[in-house]
C-alpha cells in the first residue's frame, strides 16, 4: 500500500483485507496519545481502507490518509459515506509527498513501511516526512521485529494466519508462506484466501506481495541522515520497553527545527 508500482497488488484482496482488520485495535491507543501529543493536523502514510485515520477522525482529530492503492481508498471512502468527520483521503506515494500542508504527526501503522523495497525507499520516505511536518512534529510507525525465529518462518511453508467474517458473512481462512531472502531483505509473500459459496463450493482468493523487512540500525540511521532527533523505539504499541526479542518495533522520532 505504500509504493506506487503499477499494478495495484491489493486490488484482488481489498476487501478481504479489509474484513480481516476491520476489528484490530490494539494499536488505536498509540495513536490517539500521540496525536493528542502532537496536534493536529495528522497523515497516516499508507492509510489503506482507513481503519486508524477514520478512528482518529471520530475522536475528532483533522486527519489526512494517503495511498498507492485505489482499490483500498475505494473502501476507505466507503466507508465515510453519510458520515460527516474531519478526515481526506487521498491518492499519494510516501516517498514523494507533499500537499503543503504541515502536520503535526506523521504516521505508518502495521507493517505499512515493509512496502518499501530499498534502502532509497526508505530514505526517500523519511525526508518526505521530515518536509511535510512542522518543527517538533512527530513521525512514527511500526514495524515487526526482525528476529531469527520470525526469519526462520521465511521456508515456504504454507501456515494458517486468521479466520474471519469475510464478505457476506463467509468464513473466510486466510493461509500465507513466506520466502525470505537474507542477503537482499526481501519477503516474498503468497496470501490464500478460501471459504464456500452459498451453494458449498470452494472459493480462493491469491494474491502475491514483495516486502523487505527492516533492521533497527538501517531505520535509525534513515532517521539520523533525513533531520530527526529524539528518536524513541519501543519493543510494543503499548510502549513496552524493546528488547532484542521483541515481536514489534515502534519509533518515534521528533523533527528537528531546522
Amino acid at each position: 500500500m505504500g509504493d506506487d508500482r503499477a499494478d495495484d497488488s491489493y486490488a484482488r484482496i481489498a476487501d478481504l483485507y479489509e474484513a480481516e482488520h476491520r476489528g484490530w485495535t490494539d494499536d488505536l491507543d498509540l495513536y490517539l496519545a500521540l496525536a493528542a501529543r502532537a496536534g493536529d493536523p495528522v497523515l497516516e502514510l499508507g492509510c489503506g481502507s482507513g481503519r486508524v485515520t477514520i478512528a482518529l477522525a471520530e475522536a475528532g482529530h483533522d486527519v489526512y490518509g494517503i495511498d498507492t492503492s485505489e482499490a483500498m481508498l475505494a473502501i476507505a471512502r466507503a466507508n465515510m459515506v453519510g458520515r460527516q468527520l474531519p478526515v481526506a483521503f487521498a491518492s499519494g506515494d510516501m516517498r514523494r509527498y507533499d500537499s503543503g500542508r504541515r502536520f503535526g504527526l506523521t504516521f505508518c501503522a502495521l507493517d505499512t513501511l515493509l512496502h518499501l523495497q530499498s534502502t532509497v525507499d526508505l530514505l526517500d520516505t523519511m525526508a518526505s516526512a521530515h518536509r511535510v511536518l512542522r518543527p517538533g512534529g512527530l513521525l512514527a510507525f511500526d514495524i515487526v521485529n526482525p528476529t531469527p525465529d520470525l526469519l526462520a518462518m521465511g521456508d515456504r511453508v504454507v501456515r494458517h494466519q486468521s479466520t474471519f467474517a469475510g464478505p457476506g458473512d463467509a468464513e473466510v481462512t486466510h493461509f500465507v508462506s513466506w520466502d525470505i531472502d537474507l542477503d537482499t531483505r526481501t519477503i516474498e509473500t503468497a496470501h490464500f484466501y478460501d471459504w464456500l459459496s452459498d451453494g458449498g463450493a470452494v472459493r480462493r482468493r491469491t494474491a502475491s506481495l514483495q516486502l523487505r523487512y527492516l533492521e533497527r540500525d538501517e531505520v535509525e540511521a534513515a532517521l539520523q541522515a533525513t533531520g530527526f532527533e529524539s528518536v524513541e523505539l519501543y519493543g510494543s504499541v503499548r510502549l513496552d520497553p524493546f528488547e532484542s526479542h521483541s515481536d514489534r518495533m515502534v519509533f518515534v522520532a521528533t523533527r528537528s527545527n531546522a
